[in-house]
């Protein structure tokens, strides 16, 4: 009878950490971002303390630190972050995944800019010069940017395309992680995000302006007119899509788990 309540004590013991698991008992994700999702409503994570951070690079730090055993963060940050060659070489994904999602680029509400610049997303995958940019990145495979979306037609109220247009610049809000937006060695900001704008900027005929924002607050920022859109790896949902104007899908992407390498 003792081996017998012994053994129950034991499986009990084990199902109440499997969830979290023996490597991800603290689990930190960027505030407000799909890896929170992830990690505060997968049933896996449930037995798990959760902690919120500022942003993804934090996020890998404190694994990498030790202070958390396992980060949830996007599957493009992960490949400029982790591995070989890399900041965080003691890094590894674990698992498959989750929530496959894509990313886009958030406009004001109504804004007639959204339309013209899905137009020019299509232009840019139409020449390859998209491609070209992903590339260099690593980021070529995950490429979107062909669906179809209602034709440019300048509002003739509020127009937010008149007003970019007329300031000569589009202030574009991001917060900082490789490889989508990140400083370089000489101290220049790079990344498929930051050429990707200017790409897009070239075409409109306006100069790129790139305002770090933080990322709980990026919506307040967007309707106050702090910044013109949001363009910093955003995954599009039906939230934001109800609340803002959000741009055809370019990238697709997921979330992964993080964890030191055994």
């Amino acid at each position: 009878m003792k081996k017998i309540i012994a053994l129950l004590m034991a499986l009990a013991l084990m199902l109440c950490f499997a969830g979290c698991g023996e490597k991800a008992q603290i689990l930190v994700a960027e505030k407000e971002s799909a890896g929170e999702t992830v990690a505060t409503t997968e049933e896996e994570f449930k037995d798990c303390t959760y902690t919120a951070v500022d942003t993804q690079a934090k996020a890998l730090m404190e694994v990498s630190a030790g202070t958390a055993d396992a980060a949830i963060v996007d599957y493009v940050m992960s490949i400029g972050s982790i591995g070989k060659g890399t900041d965080y070489e003691d890094l590894v994904i674990d698992g498959d995944g989750y929530s496959e999602e894509q990313y886009g680029i958030a406009f004001r509400k109504g804004s007639d800019l959204t339309a013209k610049v899905n137009e020019i997303i299509r232009e840019l995958v139409a020449s390859g010069e998209l491609k070209t940019i992903a590339t260099t990145y690593k980021l070529q495979d995950i490429l979107l940017g062909t669906k179809e979306s209602a034709a440019f037609t300048k509002s003739e109220t509020d127009s937010d395309y008149d007003y970019v247009m007329n300031k000569g610049e589009l202030v574009i809000g991001i917060t900082y992680f490789a490889p989508m937006n990140y400083t370089n060695d000489q101290g220049e900001l790079v990344g498929f995000e930051t050429e990707f704008a200017k790409a897009v900027c070239a075409k409109l005929g306006v100069k790129a302006k790139f305002q770090e924002i933080s990322w709980a607050a990026k919506e307040t920022e967007l309707a106050a007119k702090n910044i013109d859109c949001i363009w910093n790896g955003m995954t599009i949902t039906a939230e934001r899509e109800a609340n803002m104007s959000v741009s055809i899908p370019y990238m697709q992407n997921k979330q992964v788990k993080v964890v030191k390498a055994k």
